[in-house]
């Protein structure tokens, strides 16, 4: 039995589900796949927002228990950088631009007050973002991050109240 990485030396279907994605999206969602791609650079611009806020925070963590649980939020959060940033190429075929926004914060109390606002707004513009499309694995990357976001929202509330 041959392959066909083995008789044309490379994946013919490589590109067909980016082809076939931005055919279906414009076919069916008509102006709907440009605040798709909008959305998801958006994600892609907090997600390394918060990737930045977060290894500045965790230096200020008062204990370990803190320093964990702003460690989780920061991992997680490299997870859906490199998921937003995967779709957003297979999507559009670039690469995406963006400049890294810096949070700016006094304290660390401070700086946990703008982490819980921050991930309950990603929470709800994920979830949004999620409604956009019937795209299965477009929906898929937004459920998983806006499901993530919202227990970092619990995490960080739990690290406002609990004393240092």
């Amino acid at each position: 039995m041959y392959h066909y990485h083995q008789i044309y030396g490379y994946n013919p279907y490589s590109t067909y589900y980016s082809v076939q994605q931005n055919s279906f999206l414009e076919r069916n969602h008509g102006g709907k796949s440009q605040r798709v791609f909008r959305a998801i650079l958006d994600a892609i611009k907090s997600e390394a927002a918060a990737i930045d806020f977060y290894t500045r925070l965790i230096r200020l963590a008062p204990n370990a228990q803190h320093q964990n649980d702003i460690r989780h939020a920061l991992e997680d959060e490299k997870i859906h950088l490199k998921q937003f940033t995967e779709l957003y190429i297979n999507l559009t075929g670039q690469q995406p631009v963006y400049n890294v926004e810096k949070t700016t914060f006094h304290s660390y109390e401070e700086g946990l007050k703008i982490a819980y606002k921050d991930e309950l707004e990603a929470y709800e513009e994920y979830r949004n973002s999620y409604l956009l499309t019937q795209d299965p694995l477009i929906r898929d990357v937004f459920f998983k991050a806006f499901t993530d976001e919202i227990e970092h929202a619990i995490r960080f509330g739990f690290l406002i109240l609990k004393p240092h």
